[in-house]
């Protein structure tokens, strides 16, 4: 995020843009209209968003030389003008001879500010291009890691302890591993939309080009490419990624508790379970009901159910490790899959969340406290997901069964 923006500009678009940014940004945006007006520490902001003309050439000059980012605005469009942005090494332009120039510009300031989470690996057995794409990708506010071949970079990649990776550029002739070997690779890991892959190489051929996307990469950007086109492909990668890891984690939440729903369950799940087994490692799983949940919606409304189990959901949270996994399974009832946890230390953890969702009543208005309790199976004795559900549900019914507001477990 951007903490000081600021706006050199003397068209009526600027105090539209202003707020726009304002509304969408917790920024500080300075307005300047004329450069006689007096900038306070000009290198003090973090983007610079300012309108091309002769008056701005020095200022943009020292803003770029300083590293700092800018956006140029421009009502021309036309060769000349474009070159002129290109030499300036700025992060992008926009033409503001439409309606939706303020939106454009908005869109590009969003798109920086998420920029900085994100990180590339660059795989070429070339320093010098390395260099050049790294700089290309500053200008977008863009991580990258530097990898000089296929096999270094399948390494990083593999390694538990790398840092995330949201988008790879790789070459194709390369030695160890060449740039297709390594897609296939990635391939075997990641899906298309997961990682996205593009292809850098200076070779023309159609052939190798279709095996290139016929094995899985997202584009191939032909050497020596046109900075835009280059940056433009990247950017459209990462907005698809983004776009798919969006829908991807909207169908996996539950929208009323926040907490992953079934789906999420049924595929992380299984993941962390195979893990888990292949480490040697304990695991249990536990299956949770809310007792008299429907005479809390028959009594005092739905609304007052869904409060409650917005409550019991957070409430059993608490009482858990960053390691646990808590979802809504459906309706009343939660599962939580605990890793790298024994028995006896699963019973504990579960009496601890019987106990404390008992003694925290929800409120659910016209000063009204109810006291929620919840039924509780728990099981360890197998390591397959479908099993355990089935265990600890039957754990659970005899809860319900014998008095409810309990753990039970026969394991």
């Amino acid at each position: 995020m951007f903490k000081k923006i600021l706006i050199v500009d003397d068209t009526r678009l600027n105090t539209s843009l202003q707020t726009s940014i304002e509304n969408s940004h917790t920024s500080n945006v300075t307005l300047v209209k004329d450069l006689e007006e007096k900038i306070e520490d000009l290198l003090s902001y973090d983007l610079c968003i300012i309108r091309l003309d002769d008056k701005t050439d020095e200022l943009i000059k020292e803003l770029t030389h300083n590293d700092k980012f800018v956006i140029l605005m421009t009502q021309y469009d036309n060769k000349e003008t474009r070159e002129k942005i290109l030499s300036y090494h700025t992060s992008d332009y926009v033409i503001t001879n439409s309606r939706a120039s303020v939106e454009f510009v908005c869109k590009i300031v969003n798109r920086l500010a998420s920029n900085a989470d994100k990180t590339i690996l660059l795989v070429d057995d070339s320093k010098l291009v390395l260099t050049q794409i790294s700089i290309l990708l500053s200008l977008q506010n863009l991580k990258c890691v530097q990898c000089s071949n296929g096999e270094e970079a399948w390494q990083y990649i593999n390694n538990t302890n790398s840092k995330k990776i949201d988008l790879i550029i790789t070459d194709y002739e390369m030695p160890k591993m060449n740039g297709y070997d390594l897609v296939k690779n990635i391939r075997t890991k990641y899906t298309f939309e997961e990682l996205p892959v593009l292809v850098v190489s200076g070779s023309d051929n159609t052939y190798m080009i279709s095996r290139f996307l016929k094995v899985g990469a997202n584009d191939y950007i032909p050497k020596p490419s046109i900075n835009e086109e280059f940056i433009g492909r990247i950017n459209n990668s990462l907005l698809i990624a983004g776009m798919f890891t969006k829908i991807k984690n909207m169908a996996m939440t539950d929208q009323l508790t926040g907490l992953h729903n079934r789906l999420y369950f049924y595929e992380a799940g299984v993941k962390i379970m195979h893990n888990i087994t292949r480490a040697g490692q304990k695991s249990a799983l536990a299956m949770i009901d809310i007792d008299n949940f429907k005479s809390v919606n028959d009594t005092y409304g739905h609304e007052a159910g869904d409060k409650a189990l917005i409550h019991v959901a957070h409430t059993m949270k608490k009482a858990l490790r960053r390691s646990d996994v808590l979802v809504r399974f459906g309706g009343e009832e939660f599962v939580i899959l605990l890793p790298n946890c024994s028995h006896d230390q699963a019973l504990k953890v579960m009496q601890k969340v019987c106990d404390l969702v008992a003694s925290s009543p929800v409120y659910i208005g016209n000063d009204i406290n109810l006291n929620i309790t919840i039924s509780i199976g728990v099981t360890s004795a197998v390591d397959d997901v479908d099993k355990m559900l089935e265990t600890a549900d039957k754990h659970m019914y005899e809860a319900k069964q014998t008095g409810k507001n309990r753990v039970v477990s026969q394991d």
